[in-house]
């Protein structure tokens, strides 16, 4: 939750700290939430190395000391008023943030037995969305009153919370955990197939956060937050049931229901004429968003051997930074040329892709489709 309140902290104060200290525009939005999975994406090969090699705390406690760094390093940029001193900064925030979720997301896998992953790793995804709502609801009050820079001063404690809380966490790391010796190691095959879907999905979780403020803005709404929680408090009632339901039903079926509201919740936002629809279409899309990323982590988990986890979610997390990356740099000149309305049409359309491929025999062969309570995760050592 500390970790997250940063991140929530961006989404409504970030566009308007690009647009009001660097007069920036929709695609310069659009640069410097990319330029943060930039930095997670060239980061995250490390990292996977060194949470097996060194521990799951150490990587929580050096990754959650960089984002506290970084958040100093935003009021700076605004000081400068240099665009670039901000794209260093997001790229630092990235890869610290890479170190931070890789190891705990991989720790919240390893704390639970098997049959109690579901409902701990559902727990856990809750959390995110606490800290999204705190994130996004503090952060621009405090804008809004006080200026960026306590903004950014408050987002710093948020993740020097998360420091000392790393630091009390146990180490869950395996004993017979053994490091990759070589890059093409870092990566896990099946996660790979779970990451292509999940890339798709993710692209639409940054269309809506990192330019719903922007867009929002056109419809009059100054006070964004009220929409943002909104989003949050439907994705964590959501999670709330995540881990009975996931325990009863077929992941592929609850997958595809997901899917098809966010691409619901996509073309009523790009179709919108009024705040009313823009509440709506956040609120259909929140439905299904809540179920993607713990879903497809544990697909890919439950499908592979319990010594590759970390590398398991690597990968998978891996792909939802080129999402966050190259996808979102596209979506915001996407935006500045067709408008918002444009961009989410397009975002339903790769979701909907993401949907086909769910279907398809791409994904069908893969254990973790089909789990439910009726159906006990196999020995690890019977899973290849």
């Amino acid at each position: 939750a500390g970790y997250f309140s940063v991140a929530g902290l961006s989404f409504p104060v970030l566009p308007r700290l690009v647009e009001r200290e660097f007069d920036g525009s929709k695609a310069d939005i659009g640069l410097v939430f990319g330029l943060l999975a930039v930095g997670m994406l060239f980061a995250r090969p490390l990292a996977g190395v060194m949470s097996d090699r060194y521990g799951r705390r150490p990587l929580m406690i050096v990754g959650s000391l960089i984002v506290a760094v970084a958040q100093i390093g935003h009021i700076f940029a605004a000081e400068t008023g240099h665009l670039w001193v901000l794209f260093v900064v997001r790229v630092l925030t990235g890869a610290g943030s890479s170190a931070m979720y890789l190891a705990l997301a991989t720790t919240a896998t390893e704390l639970p037995s098997a049959e109690h992953r579901d409902r701990v790793f559902a727990a856990f995804s809750t959390m995110v969305l606490v800290g999204f709502a705190i994130g996004q609801t503090s952060g621009e009050w405090v804008m809004q009153e006080w200026g960026f820079q306590p903004t950014y001063l408050m987002a710093t404690g948020f993740a020097l919370l998360t420091t000392m809380v790393s630091i009390a966490l146990p180490e869950t790391r395996p004993d017979n955990v053994v490091p990759a010796a070589r890059m093409r190691e870092v990566f896990h095959p099946v996660a790979a197939r779970v990451g292509l879907v999940n890339l798709m999905v993710f692209t639409a979780f940054m269309g809506f956060n990192a330019f719903i403020a922007d867009y929002a803005e056109e419809f009059g709404m100054e006070e964004v937050r009220w929409l943002l929680l909104l989003y949050s408090g439907t994705t964590m009632a959501m999670r709330l049931v995540q881990g009975r339901v996931m325990a009863r039903l077929p992941r592929r079926a609850l997958a595809s229901i997901a899917q098809s509201f966010v691409i619901a919740g996509v073309l009523i936002l790009a179709t919108a004429q009024g705040t009313g629809q823009l509440y709506l279409g956040a609120f259909v899309f929140a439905l299904g968003l809540a179920w993607n990323v713990p879903l497809m982590i544990l697909i890919a988990v439950d499908s592979a051997d319990d010594a590759d986890r970390s590398k398991v979610v690597a990968t998978v997390t891996t792909f939802g930074d080129i999402a966050n990356s190259v996808g979102t740099l596209a979506l915001g000149f996407v935006a500045e040329s067709f408008g918002y309305a444009g961009m989410y049409f397009l975002v339903g359309a790769l979701v909907f892709a993401g949907l086909i491929l769910l279907r398809s025999p791409f994904l069908s062969g893969l254990e973790g489709m089909g789990l439910s309570r009726s159906e006990p995760v196999a020995p690890a050592a019977s899973r290849t």
